[in-house]
C-alpha cells in the first residue's frame, strides 16, 4: 500500500484552505482531504481541525481485523468528531462564525477501501486511461441534475456550481455518504477537492495519472493542469494504490 499527495494555492487565492492527511501502515492506512470555505483564516483553520480530529479517531481505533460494517461505523464516527470539532470552534470566536468544510476520506486494507464523503471533493477510481467517479457531490447543480433541471454540461458553468448543500461544521451534525470499492490490480483511488474537478475534465485528469511514473509525478502533474486551466482554486490532490 502506498499513498502520496500535494496540496497548492493555485493561481488565484492568496491562501490555501484546503488539506489533507495520510497514514500508511503495515496492514491498514487512512487517507483524508479537506477544502475549507469561510473566511480569510476560517476555512483553513476548518479544514486542519476536521482533518485532524477525523485522522485521530481512525488512526486510533481503527485495525486491520476490522470487517466491513466496523470500517463503516469508524469513518461515521470519525465524521462525527470531526463535525462536532469544527462546529464548537466555530461559535468560539467572530473570526471562524460560519466555517466549515468538505471532506472526502477512507480507511485502507490493501485492496478494499471504505469511504466517506461530506460535501463536493470527490473520489475517484483511475485504470491506466479509465476513470470512474466514486462519490456524489453534495451541491445544489448535483441536485439540479438530479431533477433534470440541468445536464452535466449546462452545470460546468452554472452560476450556482460552487454552493454545496452538506458540509462538515456548519450544523450540530451532518451526515456523510458512505462508498465500498474493491480495487484491481493497477487501479488507484484519487481523491481530490474542487480545485481539481471543477477545473480538469475528467478525461484529463486520467490521462495525467496513466502518463506519470509514480505517484508523486502523477499528483504534480494534476495540480500543474488545474493551473494550467487558470487555478482558480486552491487545489489538492490524494493518490493510494496497492
Amino acid at each position: 500500500m502506498k499513498a502520496y499527495g500535494k496540496t497548492d494555492c493555485g493561481l488565484v487565492r492568496a491562501n490555501n484552505q484546503d488539506t489533507f492527511r495520510i497514514d500508511i501502515r503495515e496492514e491498514i492506512g487512512f487517507i483524508v482531504l479537506c477544502d475549507g470555505m469561510g473566511g480569510a483564516k476560517a476555512g483553513n483553520v476548518a479544514s486542519d481541525k476536521a482533518a485532524e480530529l477525523f485522522m485521530a479517531v481512525l488512526t486510533e481505533r481503527g485495525t486491520p481485523q476490522m470487517g466491513e460494517t466496523e470500517m463503516a461505523n469508524l469513518l461515521v464516527e470519525a465524521a462525527a468528531a470531526a463535525n462536532a470539532g469544527v462546529y464548537e470552534l466555530a461559535g468560539s470566536s467572530p473570526d471562524y462564525e460560519g466555517m466549515g468544510t468538505t471532506l472526502v476520506g477512507g480507511i485502507c486494507v490493501n485492496e478494499m477501501v471504505m469511504l466517506i464523503n461530506i460535501g463536493d471533493s470527490r473520489a475517484y477510481v483511475l485504470d491506466d486511461h479509465r476513470i470512474a467517479q466514486i462519490t456524489r457531490d453534495h451541491s445544489w447543480v448535483e441536485e439540479l441534475i438530479a431533477q433534470g433541471r440541468l445536464t452535466r454540461e449546462e452545470a460546468a458553468t452554472y452560476p450556482g456550481r460552487n454552493l454545496i448543500t452538506r458540509a462538515v461544521g456548519v450544523d450540530p451534525q451532518t451526515e456523510g455518504d458512505l462508498y465500498r470499492v474493491t480495487l484491481s490490480e493497477g487501479q488507484s483511488i484519487l481523491l481530490c477537492s474542487d480545485g481539481l474537478s471543477g477545473m480538469v475534465t475528467d478525461g484529463e485528469i486520467a490521462l495525467c495519472t496513466a502518463e506519470a511514473e509514480s505517484q508523486e509525478q502523477a499528483c504534480e502533474m494534476l495540480v500543474r493542469a488545474a493551473c494550467d486551466h487558470g487555478g482558480h482554486d486552491n487545489v489538492t490532490v490524494v493518490l493510494y494504490s496497492i
